[in-house]
This record gives structure tokens, C-alpha cells and sequence, in this order.
């Protein structure tokens, strides 16, 4: 479904309107954000938004659609790329610690408030969110074939790495470079070889 209600103005408009309301979204969620609230944010009166876009579910749709398809392309370049599954492990971790870093408002909206969509929105985005998690288990399940890892559930370990990931979204604010690397091989360290010393 197209977001703007014409092909001009609407889409002129649009990109400013989708900012404020992923800001919105991220500050008080989804169902506490009002069209007046980003409105307000976007400095035009509520009933102005009409003419740009359709619904605030419209506006949820396009923020989390866009960051879906956007992370599937960056998964299917790593699983694309000629590297060792460790390698493909630490360029994920270091793409992802660098866009929640970068993109705070956006991450918070994408981890949190995509489960307000409805339908076939929700549907296709569920969708999109297991392709990228089998892309994720494909590079774990090569580790472990090729005796990097050793024998484990991949896909619990799969929970793991996002979930150690994702828990940096609460106080990685700014741009990352040059620590993100260096987080993020921490971060591979503390999973792959504990806290035990050797």
C-alpha cells in the first residue's frame, strides 16, 4: 500500500514526516504517539498530515519496512561474501553495533514497536525477521561444520548473539567509529570463550 496520498507533495513531504514520527514512536511508542504529536514534531498542524500520508500505521509500516529490507540486504551480503564464519560473525556485529549507534530512534522503533503492525504488514515483517535469523544460524551451523565451533544448538546461540547485540540499543548513543569494532570483538569474545580464564 502507498504511504502518500499523491505523488507530489506527498512525497516531497514524506521523508521529514517519517523522521518525526520514527522520534516520536521511539520516545513514547507506537499506540502513546497521536498524528498531533507528529505533527507537532514535524511542525504541521495534525489534519495537514492527511494530505501527505494515510494512516499512523502507514507511517509505522514505513519506518520498520525499510529497515527490514535494508538489514536483509546487508545479511545476504555477508552470507555472499568469501569469509570464515568467524569473520562473517564479527563483520555482523560490528554492521549492527554501528547502526544502533548511529540510528537510535530507529533502532528502538524496529526492535520494539514493529509488533503493532497488523496483517499482512505484520506478516511480511515476521518474514523478513526469520529469513535474516536462518542467514544467521547458516553462518553458525558452518562454524560448527567446519570445527571453528564446536557441536552446540545454533539455534539457541543464535538468541544469544542478538540478544547480546541488541542489549547495547539502551546506551550506544552517537557515532561509533572507531570503538565499534572493538565492542564488538569483545562482545564475540565474552560469547565465544566465556568468562573463564584458559
Amino acid at each position: 500500500m502507498s504511504t502518500t496520498t499523491n505523488s507530489g507533495a506527498g512525497k516531497r513531504y514524506l521523508p521529514a514526516i517519517l523522521e518525526a514520527a520514527t522520534r516520536c514512536f521511539a520516545r513514547t511508542g507506537y499506540h502513546g504517539t497521536t498524528m498531533r504529536d507528529i505533527g507537532a514534531e514535524t511542525g504541521m498542524h495534525a489534519g495537514s498530515l492527511y494530505v501527505h500520508i494515510r494512516t499512523k500505521e502507514d507511517l509505522l509500516d514505513a519506518i520498520v519496512w525499510e529497515i527490514a529490507q535494508s538489514t536483509e540486504r546487508r545479511m545476504e551480503a555477508v552470507l555472499a561474501a568469501e569469509a570464515a564464519p568467524l569473520e562473517k560473525l564479527r563483520t555482523l556485529a560490528e554492521e549492527h553495533l554501528r547502526w544502533v549507534a548511529q540510528n537510535p530512534d530507529a533502532a528502538t522503533v524496529y526492535f520494539h514497536e514493529w509488533r503493532h503492525l497488523k496483517d499482512e504488514r505484520l506478516e511480511r515483517v515476521k518474514q523478513a525477521r526469520a529469513r535474516w535469523t536462518r542467514g544467521l544460524r547458516e553462518i553458525l551451523q558452518a562454524g560448527v561444520d567446519e570445527g571453528t565451533f564446536r557441536a552446540m544448538d545454533v539455534r539457541m546461540a543464535g538468541l544469544a548473539f542478538v540478544g547480546v547485540l541488541n542489549s547495547t540499543q539502551g546506551w550506544q548513543r552517537g557515532e561509533a567509529d572507531p570503538e565499534t569494532a572493538e565492542i564488538a570483538g569483545t562482545f564475540l569474545d565474552f560469547l565465544l570463550d566465556g568468562w573463564l580464564p584458559r
